[in-house]
């Protein structure tokens, strides 16, 4: 399989958090990388 390991994902999101960056960025990042496309969210109104 080509991409990243497990170890490899968790030291980039390690990364992304010592950087600042909010779970959802981390991950959409993440999802860029491997080439998967991250679904928009839908925002409820309240």
């Amino acid at each position: 399989m080509d991409g990243m390991a497990k170890e490899e994902m968790q030291r980039f999101l390690d990364r992304e958090a010592e950087k600042g960056s909010t779970e959802y960025e981390a991950l959409k990042a993440l999802a860029d990388i491997l080439g998967i496309q991250f679904p928009e969210l839908e925002q409820k109104a309240e």
